[in-house]
């Protein structure tokens, strides 16, 4: 019998009073690219239940990646 890998577990939570959502990964999720994988995926699930087209998705990755990746400390992958 094949062993599965083991599941991993990401958390979110809203934090309403400093504007912010926050991210806790089980300890065996370190790989940075399969956070960002299973990250992504929830992502274009959620797009995709709320009937949004890939050009929508497309205009909100580009009216608020930089939000995400901004150099003064305050990018959302700087603070995970």
């Amino acid at each position: 019998m094949e062993d599965l890998p083991e599941d991993k577990e990401v958390i979110l939570s809203t934090d309403y009073k400093n504007h912010s959502i926050n991210m806790k990964f089980s300890d065996n999720l370190v790989d940075d690219r399969e956070k960002g994988y299973i990250l992504s995926a929830a992502f274009l699930a959620f797009a995709a239940s709320q009937g949004l087209d890939k050009q929508e998705v497309i205009e909100m990755v580009n009216s608020h990646y930089d939000e995400f990746t901004g150099d003064d400390g305050s990018s959302l992958f700087k603070r995970l």
